[in-house]
């Protein structure tokens, strides 16, 4: 049974958790945190990053490697679309979403909720800055390659849409509101996706999480 390795609220863990589940692949997880990692979890990512994830003897980090390697290694239902070039558009989403998407929207997450459970107070003056900048900025591209309320590719949830939704997760714990008035097709697209059963399903073991 693989084992996935991270705190369940980092938008790069919950995107391999969702992986597992909307394949039905079985796992355990165990919390680790940033800044208190367990001995010897260098043997498991090397670069002392979460996630991590064992599948026997096998140990492999980084959250879109390890997807690559659950998308081969259990096939069905796949999570990739269908032709090459919406394959190559789904990774580039990712990517996208894992770089500035999340280091946009992380900004009021990280303030409001991750600095004071390490005892630091909240920066609002980041988080502003954040919102005038480079929030606004993800959220205009984002705003060009959604329609609105429905999958990216082939009319089924892929990767990517796992990827572009996971941050606004984290943005909403955060505080942050999503204008619908200004990005219209993003907001229908975020809240079609999370309406998806496995998704609900992920955010309703986090709001546990969470005692809400």
């Amino acid at each position: 049974m693989p084992k996935v390795y991270g705190a369940i609220l980092s938008p790069y863990v919950r995107k391999v958790l969702l992986v597992l589940e909307a394949k039905g692949v079985a796992y355990e997880n165990e919390q680790v945190f940033p800044g208190a990692l367990p001995e010897g979890y260098t043997d498991v990512s090397p670069l002392g990053k979460i996630p991590a994830l064992s599948d026997g003897d096998f140990n492999l980090s980084d959250s879109t490697v390890i997807n690559e390697y659950l998308e081969e290694r259990y096939p069905e239902p796949s999570l990739m679309p269908s032709s090459v070039e919406a394959r190559a558009e789904a990774r580039w989403l990712e990517e996208f979403a894992d770089t500035a998407l999340v280091e946009a929207l992380l900004v009021p997450f990280f303030q409001r909720v991750v600095a004071p459970m390490r005892g630091l107070e909240t920066n609002e003056e980041a988080i502003a800055k954040a919102e005038a900048g480079s929030i606004p900025k993800a959220l205009d591209y984002v705003e060009t390659v959604v329609n609105g309320a429905e999958f990216l590719a082939d009319g089924k949830l892929s990767i990517a849409d796992i990827a572009m939704v996971s941050p606004f997760i984290n943005a909403e714990i955060g505080g942050y509101k999503l204008d619908a008035s200004r990005w219209p097709k993003t907001a229908a697209y975020v809240a079609f996706v999370r309406s998806q059963e496995v998704v609900q399903q992920r955010e309703a073991q986090e709001k546990a999480l969470l005692g809400g």
